[in-house]
């Protein structure tokens, strides 16, 4: 394919990635609220936005074998026109069940469109000498509709125009479904072929060379990644006292991505010679760098540090997993590939920052909170050591570390 193509796929998918997420977290943003208004209790609520979470995050695990044997554009426009379904109704839901099919609705929706347009960009991406550099820019996508979403909806539920907001957000996950069904359509994409679906993928998939250590890897960036939204925000609403400031630091992490994820990512390829493995080692070194700063530097300049470091880290790591992962399964089961990936990462992610929380909670109670930051540069630097026995001890790491992706 010529380079046109290949551009066009490029802006087609990011476009997408920032419709879609504009809805989500303009959605996740404002969900607490707008059943807030809908007048119910604390308890329904609450059981709510369980089952809102799980089923975007869970649905597409018993999904996945089944988009496999479907091209990904149609899964795509399955996926956003089910979620602006269930935004729809959840407009016009008045009872909590009523409100807990909608949301089990979009729930799914979003899983499978989350999936669906992993699919798209992997394909995309098979076109790309520098695959990360795709994926890069759907990150930077994400983080700017993460930026420009929250604040949006917030400010228009606030003025009481919620079902505007679920209404837009109908819209937009609608528009980007149908545009991108038929902008693909255009390029032609390969069908994924024949086939029954079957739960054996996973157990296959599982069985490839070097999936095992690979998913374990992931476990552990994600980890790591975990403490940005918990220790760091107790760290600097309590031991810092400084609760207003928490949410420039975030800010500076979301427009770093922005700013220089694709700078990172052509400099990253080019020092590791196009092995995401030596990226992922790097990351793992910058984390440790980061978690250092606040133990070094007092007050707010050290999480300031942290803050940039840490975000180097991210932008290292997030693009190098999913071209690992590609390199590692191929063409085949991509669904299945980036369903067990998305567990990998909630379960580091969770764990990392429930962990986190409480290990930062222990020591800050009993004078220690300082050292915690040296614990978790430690935890780092294991990681380092973890990575490298797994890339040895697997042939399919192995080649991957031999070759460039």
């Amino acid at each position: 394919m010529n380079s046109h193509p290949v551009r066009r796929s490029v802006l087609y998918i990011t476009a997408h990635y920032i419709m879609t997420y504009l809805g989500y977290y303009g959605l996740v943003s404002t969900l607490v609220v707008t059943l807030s208004k809908a007048a119910f209790s604390a308890e329904q609520i609450a059981m709510l936005v369980i089952l809102f979470t799980l089923t975007t995050k869970a649905a597409k695990i018993p999904l996945a074998p089944w988009l496999d044997r479907m091209a990904a554009t149609s899964s795509v426009l399955i996926g956003c026109v089910m979620a602006a379904a269930g935004f729809v109704l959840l407009c016009a839901a008045k009872d909590f069940y009523l409100t807990a099919c909608a949301l089990t609705l979009s729930g799914t929706g979003i899983s499978i469109n989350a999936l669906a347009s992993k699919q798209l960009a992997a394909a995309t991406s098979d076109m790309m000498e520098n695959r990360a550099k795709l994926f890069s820019i759907t990150y930077i996508g994400i983080n700017i509709a993460a930026a420009a979403a929250a604040p949006l909806a917030l400010y228009l539920v606030a003025k009481g125009q919620y079902q505007l907001v679920l209404i837009g957000i109908a819209v937009s996950y609608c528009i980007a479904g149908i545009v991108t069904f038929l902008n693909f359509k255009q390029l032609g994409m390969k069908h994924p072929g024949g086939g029954a679906p079957s739960f054996l993928a996973y157990w296959k998939l599982l069985y490839l060379p070097g999936i095992a250590p690979f998913l374990l890897i992931n476990f552990f960036c994600w980890l790591l990644y975990g403490q940005l939204f918990n220790v760091l925000a107790l760290y600097v609403s309590e031991t810092l006292a400084l609760p207003g400031k928490l949410g420039w630091l975030y800010s500076l992490n979301a427009l770093l991505v922005i700013g220089l994820q694709l700078l990172v990512t052509h400099y990253a390829h080019r020092w590791s010679g196009g092995k995401p493995l030596g990226i992922v080692h790097s990351s793992y070194a910058t984390f440790a760098l980061a978690f250092i700063m606040p133990f070094i530097l007092p007050g707010y300049i050290g999480a300031l540090a942290f803050v940039l470091l840490f975000t180097f880290a991210e932008m290292m790591f997030a693009p190098s997993m999913d071209v690992l992962l590609l390199s590692l399964i191929g063409k085949e089961s991509r669904a299945v590939g980036y369903s067990v990936l998305s567990i990998s990462t909630a379960l580091g992610e969770s764990m990392g920052g429930g962990m986190g929380v409480a290990i930062y909670r222990w020591m800050a109670n009993h004078g220690h909170a300082s050292q915690f930051w040296l614990v978790l540069a430690g935890l780092s630097l294991l990681c380092i050591a973890i990575a490298y026995v797994l890339q040895t001890s697997s042939a399919g790491l192995r080649a991957q570390a031999a070759g460039a992706a």
